[in-house]
């Protein structure tokens, strides 16, 4: 999961002349937003419902710089989002309202095919100043569409941080970056992928300049250019004369953090002692192991702040559950710490979507099974899970509930809330089938005093085999 910030420039003016440009002036935003859950025309429906626009005629992106792209339908969408990477994380949209003229920007999805000649975009301008400036212009003059921006960000997206760090093994002249720290960035990550001990000869906010060891003819050379967007390799010397290192000081704990991100993301029980085995046997480099614990704490500091953001959006979805699922039923419970001042702490969530309720009540038979199982990962907690059986004899869920501990209070509230979902009342007619859960079958008993219960054959015979 990537979390992104979307913005939606809205209450300026399209400014139509041989520039087109766009003079900001409201800005609505969703910070630390899902990119998974990006869609076209939740984008569409922001403008039409909460912005006001009558219609979205056309919607437009554009990136840092004054580049704008047209958005069209999904593949549009699916197109940005392969350029998001760590270095764009913010996605600037506009929108032509239905009553406007259009604006002649080039489709998103296009770019990767051919780049014809295409109109000139900026922003921040005042109609004055436009008009001024079209006035020097010929009327049907275009000029070429700077992509550079979107090259770089491609390409940089394109290098991914596998085992070897295969990606990172070579460097060559005209090599771009977004700026100095992401050019160090990947000057540490090519230290380490070749095993060679680079020395930092030059560093400021313009400029980077790397030697090797003594008698190493390597050298490489990077600062901007200011004709274009971030900063690129000028002189390289790729050549090396020196052997392998063991010790290398460019592995420094953010770059064992970059390697290890997606590993710990999947895996946060990787152990220290696990990271600098692999360090060692990869690249027959030794790294301390107060490095490696920096830099777990570093990844999983930025993973744990993605939990926490994915927590306070919950209401967020609930509250979009029963909007777009009528009559479902979407609960939300708090823990008792959250009675305290400025505290809000998730206890446990319910979700039976209303035709879920509709499909058992009109053609399912009367039996429900019953079952629950751990949640791995950092949260942690229980997922409870009720499922029914149709005249096929397939599987049908009915309903779903996350909650922090598998106990008799908790299976309570939950088929109690299941009473009220599926109109059961007090179970009669009903058999209910489950394993010997912890606390499960005093609650059935106990709210469902009418109903019959089975335990599950093959999870009886799954505790014979234990005994």
């Amino acid at each position: 999961m990537t979390l992104v910030d979307i913005i939606f420039h809205h209450g300026g003016d399209w400014i139509r002349k041989s520039h087109i440009l766009y003079s900001k002036k409201l800005v609505h935003s969703w910070e630390g937003y899902d990119s998974d859950l990006i869609s076209f025309i939740d984008l569409v429906n922001e403008y039409t419902g909460e912005l006001m626009y009558i219609g979205v005629q056309q919607l437009i992106v554009n990136g840092s710089s004054s580049n704008y792209y047209e958005v069209v339908d999904d593949s549009g969408i699916r197109q940005l989002l392969s350029l998001i990477s760590d270095e764009f994380k913010c996605l600037n949209f506009y929108a032509v309202d239905k009553c406007e003229l259009s604006v002649n920007v080039p489709n998103i999805v296009h770019y990767f095919d051919s780049h014809p000649s295409l109109t000139e975009v900026g922003t921040d301008c005042s109609e004055v100043e436009c008009e001024s400036e079209s006035d020097n212009d010929s009327e049907g003059d275009e000029v070429g569409y700077d992509s550079k921006e979107l090259q770089t960000i491609a390409y940089q997206k394109n290098r991914e941080i596998d085992v070897g760090l295969q990606n990172y093994k070579e460097l060559y002249k005209g090599m771009s970056f977004k700026d100095i720290p992401e050019a160090r960035k990947c000057i540490n990550l090519y230290s380490l992928a070749n095993k060679k001990d680079l020395k930092q000869e030059k560093s400021d906010k313009e400029r980077l300049r790397y030697k090797c060891v003594p008698g190493c003819p390597f050298v490489v050379l990077i600062f901007g250019d200011g004709n274009l967007p971030g900063v690129r390799i000028k002189t390289l010397n790729p050549e090396h004369a020196c052997g392998e290192v063991f010790d290398n000081s460019r592995v420094d704990y953010h770059t064992i953090a970059l390697y290890f991100k997606k590993k710990l993301q999947d895996n946060p029980m990787y152990k220290i002692k696990e990271m600098r085995a692999d360090i060692k046997n990869v690249f027959n480099t030794n790294v301390s192991y107060g490095k490696c614990k920096r830099a777990k704490r570093e990844i999983l500091e930025k993973l744990e702040g993605s939990f926490i953001d994915g927590y306070n959006k919950l209401e967020a979805y609930a509250n979009e559950l029963r909007e777009s699922n009528p009559g479902s039923d979407v609960i939300i419970n708090l823990s008792k710490d959250a009675l305290a001042p400025s505290v809000r702490r998730f206890l446990r969530m319910y979700i039976c979507f209303h035709t879920l309720k509709m499909g058992f009540k009109e053609g399912l038979r009367p039996f429900i099974g019953l079952d629950g199982t751990f949640l791995k990962g950092k949260a942690k907690g229980q997922l409870l899970i009720v499922v029914g059986l149709d005249y096929n004899n397939q599987t049908y869920h009915l309903a779903w509930a996350i909650v922090d501990k598998e106990t008799k209070r908790t299976w309570n509230w939950f088929l109690e809330l299941l009473q009220r979902s599926l109109d059961l009342k007090e179970g009669k007619g009903i058999t209910f089938m489950s394993d010997m859960q912890k606390g499960l079958i005093q609650a059935v008993h106990t709210v469902f005093p009418e109903s019959n219960h089975r335990y599950c054959v093959k999870h009886i015979e799954a505790n014979w085999c234990k005994k």
